[in-house]
């Protein structure tokens, strides 16, 4: 089996669950928001960068990116969907939209194939480190967007080396995507908090007083060493020593691509 097939999968995605899960999960649904502009600019680039491409072997991984990506930013768009469908308070979230989608045309027709790439680069660095946290430290439950979001993570992890395969083949460099790198996660980041922001703002029944949930000592502090091991791989990333191919991987990932794999609906090589 290709280490990284592109699976076309079907999530049942219950407006309900998003529902409730709003108050507590804005900054996952603010980052989904994003996926259908950024992915698309993704691919865009990658496409560009397949002209110039000599090696077989980053020519192929490159092809099974594209493919990744693309069912990625489609099943994203169904729960985004679905979010403003249901509830129209989010009609607002498109204006966010337009902007994101202003940039990363811009970026696509204005800027160099090599920052589109530094660019790609940065954002899959950080995802990789998002993804890799979340298998060692996997959320209880299976509903259908918890499978997204973890089928997700899991491709993230998979095709963790291409951009950054792709960068070093055509140019090469590491203070040039460093530096464009690390805007890029500022760029998209910023975004991400927008979407969540305007979410929780907007959040249905948001008028009406809320229970607060008091947080044990023990609590916190697993949210604490969390967030600083998702800091430290996000650090590690910026060294020049960083290669993505090195990285150690949790053990649940390999279960994770087959589980997957057999409940694809399809599962393709890209030609």
């Amino acid at each position: 089996m290709n280490d990284m097939p592109v699976r076309v999968m079907q999530f049942d995605l219950d407006p309900e669950e998003i529902k409730r899960s709003i108050p507590t999960f804005a900054h996952g649904l603010g980052l989904s928001m994003t996926l259908p502009y950024l992915e698309p600019y993704l691919i865009r680039s990658m496409r560009v960068a397949l002209e110039f491409a000599t090696d077989e072997k980053i020519i192929q991984d490159v092809k099974q990116f594209i493919g990744q990506e693309g069912q990625h930013f489609r099943q994203h768009q169904k729960l985004n969907d679905i979010l403003r469908e249901t509830y129209p308070a989010y009609a607002g979230l498109q204006e966010i939209e337009d902007d994101m989608e202003a940039d990363y045309q811009r970026f696509t027709k204005t800027m160099s194939l090599r920052f589109n790439l530094a660019y790609a680069e940065g954002f899959e660095a950080a995802t990789c480190s998002l993804a890799r946290q979340a298998l060692e430290n996997p959320e209880p439950g299976d509903t259908g967007m918890q499978r997204l979001f973890k089928w997700h993570g899991t491709e993230e992890v998979e095709h963790r080396t291409v951009t950054f395969d792709i960068y070093h083949h055509l140019y090469g460099g590491y203070f040039y995507r460093l530096f464009v790198g690390m805007f890029g996660q500022y760029h998209f980041f910023k975004y991400v908090f927008r979407f969540a922001n305007y979410i929780s703002k907007h959040c249905p029944d948001s008028d009406k007083p809320k229970t607060l949930e008091v947080k044990t000592r023990g609590q916190k502090d697993l949210e604490r060493k969390a967030l600083l091991s998702l800091l430290g791989k996000v650090l590690k990333t910026y060294s020049p020593f960083y290669n993505p191919a090195k990285l150690e991987i949790p053990e649940m990932h390999a279960s994770m691509s087959t589980q997957y794999s057999n409940e694809a609906i399809d599962t393709r090589v890209m030609e």
